[in-house]
């Protein structure tokens, strides 16, 4: 079981910019109704939008997820508004020249929502999807933006696609929670898993016990802690939490937290189709799609949007004992521990200093923003925010068509750019025709709580006359720019920057018999080290400088016998932090001539053999309780994600494979720990 921690304040290297690459995935998604209460549509139409930095023209193959069936296209034209079909998948644009996607059949008309390869039917969720009938590919030899979007008269969302950043193994399902009793019955939450390989498992755990999710056609929904599914490329399946009209349930929190995890490639979206607002009965449509747990960070601004204080900032942990500041604060009220990995913590909007949020923490951490494009309670959507990095995107060329969705215009629309201190980084932000957008009045270098080094802007984006607004963003320091459409009745928005930049430092270990763990004792100990020449090197033991430790290379000493974390922060040129994975260290197992004296004989054995393996067995098994063998056999011991949690009332002597921290366990009576090889 997860815990919930709800706030009220009163080395690799790997270089690249996710929303702008040349390979994205677009997985299917799944509403909960496609008509609300009272037979309102939730969504009529939905569009891809595709935009580019190149001032050429370039290609792009559009197929389906088998990466081979051709879906069939309109494409408009954005500034010419001219429409031509296409039939084999190749889209041409350029920077002067983006397009809008429109899926359509064989006559030319734009197909249903809730019938197409993007939004499939409700009953398709807790079912396989095939390659051919769910979910996008979008590939080039240049670099290009995609972004879905969504709409109804009421209703309206955003997915921002993150290239070949958003695949990996191991990923955490966020979102905002419902809030209040509602008797909406399409609010709900899901994900969407696509495999990018043939025979990838994918297995999400850490499910709250007692959460259902829809099973397809069948009125038996799918329900445990571990749900696991085989997938062939291509192929999605998608979990969906209903809520339960007029009462608070687990419905409403228990896939929070859940970990995603496969051993091939796979890209996940996640979101409520819809997702309550502000209020009871408000609603909206939110999602995005993630990264995994190595392209995530641990710093964070939260810009804020214009909802006040229903704005909700959503923090879920990747690792045990993750601490967060809140906008520097050395307050204890503004600090807090999130003790196992999917443990979250929901801070209001109180949290926000002039309408920016600082968060920092010693671990990893998925970041999340309900946040509204106006004050109406029904106009909420979801971002899931990008960490703070200095080598990032210096511009953002460009956004196409910023403040609609097809032709529903949106004019409370903004853009909020967070960009490095000082006015020389002061972003430019202009028309694709060059007029240039000044930032909203009072807006402009605004400070972020906490942190020196950034600040925000602001830029009414729904106000200019000229109704294509085509942005392009422009800095000479890293930039992250988010773009929040609002009308009186609908939001949506997304970031067209800022994943996949940050350095992605890993503590290589040596000397010690666990390649993921470090060992220390009287017996050994380990030598942690990271890739040389990145900048200043500090070494941290239990969040603590360690003094001294100031190189790539730190040998823990042979005296540090008692299991503790360690890490490293580099401080980059220009005074940019990053920090390298955290890992435990764990006594050195040894090996010595037992003690003089008569063994023990066991006296039970198991065996599968069709003979023994000796002729005393098990007898000639010293000091033993009970002694197995076996041929092709081995034992499995229960394995548990968090037995701390999982387990209400272990008793003592209890064993059991932990599957976080990949050891085996025993409980004394008091505490769980992984049993290690040590001389007594």
């Amino acid at each position: 079981m997860k815990r919930l921690y709800l706030f009220i304040a009163f080395l690799t290297l790997n270089f690249g910019y996710a929303q702008l690459d040349n390979l994205h995935y677009l997985q299917p998604i799944i509403f909960g109704s496609y008509l609300s209460t009272g037979d309102q549509v939730n969504i009529e139409k939905e569009f891809i939008y595709l935009s580019t930095p190149s001032l050429t023209n370039i290609t792009v193959k559009v197929t389906t997820a088998d990466g081979n069936t051709i879906p069939k296209l309109s494409v408009q034209s954005i500034n010419a508004s001219t429409v031509t079909p296409v039939t084999n998948g190749l889209i041409t644009l350029s920077n002067s020249n983006p397009v809008k996607l429109t899926l359509v059949n064989s006559s030319n008309n734009a197909i249903t929502p809730g019938t197409s390869l993007l939004t499939l039917p409700t009953n398709n969720a807790g079912t396989i999807i095939s390659a051919e009938k769910g979910g996008l590919i979008f590939a080039s030899s240049d670099n290009f933006y995609v972004n879905y979007r969504g709409a109804a008269v009421a209703q309206a969302g955003s997915v921002m696609t993150k290239g070949k950043a958003a695949l990996g193994k191991i990923f955490f399902w966020g979102g905002a929670p419902t809030e209040y009793m509602t008797t909406i019955s399409e609010v709900g939450n899901m994900a969407s898993i696509m495999a990018t390989q043939n025979n990838t498992t994918v297995t999400i755990s850490n499910i709250d016990f007692g959460t259902q999710f829809i099973n397809g056609t069948s009125s038996s929904p799918i329900t445990g802690s571990i749900i696991t599914r085989t997938l062939q490329k291509g192929q999605s399946f998608i979990l969906y939490a209903p809520v339960r009209v007029s009462q608070l349930s687990i419905q409403d929190t228990g896939w929070l937290g859940a970990k995603i995890s496969a051993n091939n490639d796979i890209a996940v979206t996640v979101g409520g189709l819809m997702q309550q607002g502000g209020s009871a009965d408000g609603r909206d449509f939110g999602m995005d799609q993630l990264v995994p747990i190595e392209k995530i960070g641990n710093e964070y601004v939260i810009m804020q949007g214009n909802g006040g204080g229903s704005e909700r900032v959503i923090v879920i942990a990747t690792e045990a004992n993750t601490t967060v500041r809140i906008n520097g604060s050395t307050n204890p009220g503004d600090n807090f521990t999130l003790t196992n990995a999917g443990d979250y913590k929901i801070i209001s909007a109180i949290s926000f200093t002039n309408k920016n949020m600082y968060l920092k923490s010693n671990k990893g951490v998925y970041v999340f923003h309900k946040i509204f494009g106006n004050a109406n309670l029904n106009t909420n959507s979801l971002m899931f925010i990008p960490p703070l990095s200095c080598f990032g995107q210096k511009s953002v060329d460009l956004i196409p068509d910023a403040k609609r969705i097809g032709e529903i215009q949106y004019d409370n629309t903004e853009l909020a750019v967070l960009a490095a201190n000082g006015i020389a980084n002061a972003p430019v932000v202009k028309t694709l025709a060059g007029t240039i957008i000044n930032p909203i009045l009072g807006t402009a270098n605004i400070a972020v709580p906490g942190n020196s080094n950034w600040r925000s802007y602001r830029y009414d984006i729904g106000g200019i006359s000229n109704p294509i607004n085509n942005i392009k963003i422009s800095s000479d320091g890293t930039i992250q720019a988010e773009l929040l459409g609002g009308s009186v009745a609908a939001g949506f928005g997304g970031y067209y920057s800022g994943f996949g930049d940050t350095p992605n430092v890993r503590i290589n270990i040596s000397g010690s018999p666990n390649p993921l763990r470090p060992c220390t004792g009287n017996t050994g100990s380990s030598v942690l080290s990271v890739s040389t020449g990145l900048g200043t090197y500090q070494w941290y033991k239990n969040g603590i400088q360690i003094p001294g430790a100031t190189t790539n290379i730190y040998t823990i000493p042979v005296t540090d016998i008692i299991s503790a974390e360690y890490n490293v922060i580099i401080t980059f040129a220009g005074g940019c932090l990053v920090y390298s994975n955290v890992v435990s260290s764990f006594a050195c197992p040894c090996y010595k001539p037992g003690t003089a004296g008569t063994p023990q004989i066991t006296k039970i054995g198991i065996s599968t053999r069709a003979q023994s393996s000796t002729p005393n067995f098990p007898a000639d098994r010293n000091n033993g309780f009970i002694a197995l063998e076996s041929n092709n056999k081995g034992m499995v011991i229960s394995r548990i994600q968090n037995p701390e949690v999982s387990i209400a009332a272990p008793v003592d002597g209890m064993i059991i494979h932990d599957i976080d921290e990949n050891c085996i366990k025993i409980y004394n009576g008091t505490k769980w720990s992984c049993i290690n090889q040590t001389c007594n």
